[in-house]
């Protein structure tokens, strides 16, 4: 399946770990990836951002889906938390990284009852990009550009 759009953004490496996120016209996002060293903590972790990505898309998605089915919600608020799997940086193999688990815990004020909430959230969890992303695996490739110099 072709892509109806591609999103691009341009990561670009500062001191330290210090990441600026450059996505279409937008002011950057900057990052830091403390990896433990000491520094302070001022900005978000790539994965805090991620969590935040999968709130986002989930509110929209839970939202949209009220609205197309005339439930009216007067409060919507997502707790995203995750358990970060530890590694060793120096194996030869490590073992998987990122999260071990996502939770989330959505709490909802609308005018339905909570079965029908509850499928509300189900079907916003299957049509979330983010989610799907997460729970179904997207495939990944990771190349060097094209030579510059000697």
């Amino acid at each position: 399946m072709s892509p109806s759009r591609t999103l691009h953004c341009r990561t670009a490496v500062g001191g330290r770990f210090r990441l600026t996120n450059h996505i279409r016209d937008l002011p950057p996002i900057v990052l830091d990836e403390p990896g433990g060293l000491p520094a302070p903590d001022s900005t978000p972790q790539p994965l805090d951002i991620l969590l935040a990505a999968l709130g986002s898309c989930l509110a929209s998605a839970i939202r949209a889906n009220a609205m197309a089915q005339g439930i009216v919600i007067s409060a919507l608020a997502l707790d995203v938390e995750a358990d970060l799997a530890k590694a060793p940086m120096d194996e030869v193999h490590p073992p998987p990284l990122g999260f071990d688990e996502v939770r989330v815990t959505v709490h909802i004020n609308a005018d339905a009852p909570q079965e029908a909430l509850t499928a509300l959230i189900a079907r916003a969890t299957l049509r979330s990009q983010v989610a799907s992303t997460l729970h179904d695996g997207t495939q990944l490739s990771v190349a060097l550009s094209s030579p510059t110099g000697p």
